[in-house]
């Protein structure tokens, strides 16, 4: 193979990236940046609002108004994306409590977990019965009370604990049971941001084998098994919806509360805490080529696929010509050319286009004519493989 620019290696990676797979990770059901606004949930109740400063650009934020409830509640539900409900789920987000934020003493709240809400049950005071049966695993927001049944002393008002909120088939009849994290790991400072992870395994029905997990920035802060939440008959209650639910329980809210949160992700294995933080792009840390794309970008041939911000290079979705024609370019360190075709004036990558033109590389998209170049239609593997020829890249 020739050397060109001394980037050979480049394009040989080039190649692999410019033919994507047909589908995401298989194990990454949702990898959610907020960057478009938190328009990802369905069976909205109470809706997000955008939050310009995210963990890692924008995100997402609850607002809990002064003598209210409702903070957010909407569904992501596998289904609707045509995943089978699955047994066991671990999710990751990451949360902010601002400063300011209070919580009156004797009051808790809901937060962000997953569930079955086959019934309208196991929310509102009102568990899972064998006529409408249902399971919820919510997460919670407390103080750090030394008691649960009589809160008193209560704990500092500028922390907030993490914990779990939990229908299940031996939870009290008039509420979720409420299990809060080891406080030396999961009590949060505010106005910081902190990766929180958890896990639910679902128990064989009609077994006492089910469990959950959580960590907060990588530690482990919850564990507990020998949870049932099916019966024996109850084996289609997999988890079909994670439910982002956002609630301040008890008395309404004395102040006006936000929470905020980032990069939710969704996968059938443990996710971790890496994030955009990490590299270039902030949707690319579980792609298996995410190494691949980082060296692109580190060698600049690619600045990201959502200008100016160039946060994200959109690694499940296909090459359009135009982009190939910008790629391409850069790896063999092409010098920009005047526009060669009808449909690339004033086109984004019009000098890109007309620099491959200028080499012979592309000959155009509609033969015997070839007088346009379709900048925005995707590219074939066959094309690639007449340009990858013509750049000499098979010598």
């Amino acid at each position: 193979m020739r050397r060109l620019n001394g980037f050979w290696w480049s394009v040989t990676v080039l190649c692999a990236v410019l033919v994507p797979a047909s589908s995401a990770v298989a194990d990454v059901w949702l990898d959610e940046d907020f960057t478009d606004g938190p328009e990802v949930f369905t069976r909205v109740v109470q809706d997000m609002e955008p939050l310009g400063d995210g963990h890692t650009g924008p995100g997402a934020r609850s607002i809990i108004p002064k003598g209210g409830h409702w903070g957010s509640s909407g569904h992501w539900e596998f289904s609707e994306h045509g995943i089978a409900d699955p047994e066991v789920l671990y999710w990751r987000y990451f949360i902010r409590f601002p400063d300011g934020f209070y919580i009156e003493p004797r009051n808790r709240g809901k937060l962000p977990g997953p569930a079955n809400l086959y019934t309208y049950n196991c929310l509102g005071n009102r568990g899972t019965t064998p006529a409408e049966p249902c399971w919820s695993a919510r997460m919670l927001f407390s103080r750090d009370y030394a008691g649960l049944a009589d809160p008193d002393p209560n704990g500092p008002s500028d922390k907030t604990l993490l914990g779990f909120y939990v229908y299940h088939l031996d939870s009290p009849s008039n509420r979720g049971d409420i299990w809060v994290w080891d406080d030396e790991v999961a009590l949060l400072d505010h106005g910081r941001w902190y990766c929180v992870e958890g896990k639910i395994e679902l128990n064989t029905p009609g077994s006492h084998d089910g469990s959950l997990q959580g960590w907060v920035d990588g530690q482990e802060a919850f564990s507990r098994d020998g949870i049932a939440f099916r019966r024996a008959d109850e084996g289609h209650l997999d988890v079909d919806s994670f439910w982002f639910d956002v609630y301040y329980g008890g008395d309404t809210s004395a102040v006006r509360n936000e929470i905020h949160f980032d990069s939710l992700t969704l996968a059938d294995e443990r996710i971790g805490c890496a994030d955009a933080a990490e590299g270039t792009f902030s949707d690319d840390d579980r792609s298996p080529h995410v190494n691949d794309i980082e060296a692109l970008a580190a060698a600049g041939i690619t600045r990201g696929c959502n200008p100016p911000a160039n946060d994200r290079f959109c690694p499940d979705e296909p090459v359009t010509r135009g982009q190939m024609a910008a790629f391409l370019g850069r790896a063999l360190g092409l010098a920009s050319a005047p526009a060669a075709f009808s449909d690339v004036s004033g086109h984004v990558f019009e000098a890109e286009v007309g620099a491959l033109a200028a080499a012979g590389i592309t000959r155009g998209c509609d033969p015997p004519a070839n007088d346009r170049f379709c900048p925005d239609e995707p590219v074939t593997r066959g094309q690639m493989a007449s340009f990858l020829v013509r750049a000499g890249l098979a010598d």
